[in-house]
């Protein structure tokens, strides 16, 4: 059975990991942290790398700069075009300015226009053009420049001889492959990295399940508990390897749980002791009740009306003594059952004349006949109670349905009235001993909240189920459902 998408499995509750799970949230956390510990080394790795580059082409250029520049201060200017041409290539650009505004230079910054992206192309920026007005504009050293979105290695010297300046050297060098080369490669990386962040996440989550089951288990035991199951269906604390930090709850935890599993056998232990005594006394006292009453020829008016109130009193309180007894037997798992077919209508019409003597209350709907796989008198003892609850809690002039349907292997029994109805906050608890609806349950018009707990006690010991469907004002329905048997055995 499924409630709020919980999964019942040998004893345990298996609950979806929801965004309050302490899992999802130690998954999310570290999930996020790795994941901006990765962006923050990518980016720290790219611009240092990225820097690396430019510092390699700076002293690259430096060098290349401090050779020519030699060159071109101790050979006359009219020979300084063979050296620039020797200098230059294809991806380095060489330029000397003389003081009279004339530009020498060689090479072009176009050998990389086979890179450059589409939309350069057709703009026309596959080559960089070195104006004299723009040279002026760079500062002396080593810079770098981005032209037309290209990444330039630009150095600017002065050239002087004897300490009169002769010229401006000019070099421009493109990277801006080295520089794609480099964005590419990280950002490789970076994808790679964050896909193999999604199997290391599904990792660390069954790592951080396997971590928190004892906490898990811990958490069924306590649940177990809470609704009264079996200790033995979950595993005892004790016996699990859990972290030293929560060594000392699962202890504590553990000595509870024994504490309660002690208190409440003493407890039931205590409860049947007394009601077998008890029943035992009131027994006595029932049977010279009802002695003295057949006996009582000589009785008066008054001592008769006595006796039989006293006798009245007794029969109920051994009914309430037999009842705490097998409400104990069914806690203690003494009550097992040897399930036989058995005539469900002919069993409801007996229960019908011991709740409605009169005959004029109760209703008997059954289209077929209903087999049903039960314990004849605990059935009995089933319908009784649902027929003296709807009895009790109606009106005399309204009357109580009892329908018997069978749908394949499943016989339904339900049993209705019109009476006040029961409010949905008492449903839940309607089935728990010593319940009672404070409007309804009480001395004056019911028992001791018993009959129901017996009712369930003694419906799924014949691995059946029982139910209820009510409105305040709009009357009551019990449904008792059972496993259906079509053959009957020989008498």
């Amino acid at each position: 059975m499924q409630t709020k998408r919980q999964t019942k499995r040998k004893g345990w509750t298996i609950e979806p990991i929801g965004r309050s799970s302490l899992q999802l949230r130690l998954t999310a956390g570290i999930t996020t942290i790795a994941l901006l510990s990765i962006g923050t080394i990518g980016s720290w790795t790219t611009w240092k790398m990225r820097k690396m580059l430019v510092v390699d082409h700076q002293q690259e250029m430096q060098q290349i700069t401090g050779h020519l520049s030699r060159q071109l201060v101790t050979t006359a200017p009219a020979q300084w075009q063979s050296h620039i041409a020797e200098w230059a290539s294809p991806n380095l650009w060489v330029g000397v300015k003389q003081p009279n505004g004339k530009l020498m230079q060689a090479g072009k910054l176009t050998s990389f226009a086979k890179n450059t992206s589409q939309a350069a192309v057709i703009a026309g920026e596959t080559s960089i053009e070195m104006t004299p007005d723009a040279l002026s504009m760079l500062p002396i050293g080593t810079t770098v420049q981005r032209v037309n979105g290209r990444q330039l290695v630009c150095d600017r010297q002065l050239l002087r001889q004897s300490g009169q300046l002769v010229g401006e050297l000019y070099l421009a060098r493109d990277i801006t492959h080295d520089y794609d080369v480099l964005s590419m490669l990280v950002n490789q990386l970076l994808f790679g990295t964050v896909l193999a962040l999604l199997p290391i996440a599904a990792l660390m989550a069954m790592y951080i399940r396997q971590v928190l089951s004892p906490l898990r288990r811990v958490n069924q035991l306590a649940v177990a508990q809470a609704e009264q199951m079996p200790l033995g269906a979950v595993a005892s604390p004790v016996s699990l390897e859990v972290p030293r930090e929560v060594a000392g709850l699962v202890q504590v935890m553990s000595s509870l749980s024994a504490h309660l599993s002690e208190t409440g056998e003493k407890q039931r232990d205590f409860t049947n002791s007394l009601s077998h005594e008890l029943r035992t006394s009131f027994c006595l006292v029932q049977g010279y009740l009802k002695s003295t009453l057949r006996r009582g020829d000589n009785l008066t008016p008054a001592q008769r009306e006595a006796l039989e109130i006293a006798a009245s009193e007794v029969d109920r309180m051994v009914e309430l003594l037999q009842d705490l007894l097998d409400l104990g037997r069914s806690y203690s798992g003494e009550t097992a059952y040897s399930l036989k077919p058995v005539m469900l209508n002919d069993l409801v019409e007996t229960a019908l004349r011991v709740a409605d003597p009169q005959g004029n209350r109760v209703k008997l709907e059954a289209k077929t006949l209903v087999v049903v796989q039960a314990e004849a008198k605990a059935l009995h003892r089933v319908i009784l109670h649902l027929l003296k609850n709807a009895v009790q809690f109606s009106e005399p002039d309204q009357p109580v349905v009892v329908q018997l349907t069978q749908t394949g292997n499943r016989a339904l029994i339900q049993v209705s009235d019109q009476g006040c109805g029961i409010a949905a906050a008492d449903q839940a608890r309607l089935f728990e001993p010593f319940y009672r609806v404070e409007q309804s349950r009480c001395r004056a018009t019911g028992g001791m909240g018993l009959g129901l707990a017996i009712v369930k006690s003694l419906v799924e010991a014949m691995e059946g189920t029982v139910s209820v469907l009510s409105q305040p004002g709009a009357g009551s329905t019990f449904t008792v459902e059972l496993q259906a048997d079509l053959v009957l055995d020989s008498p």
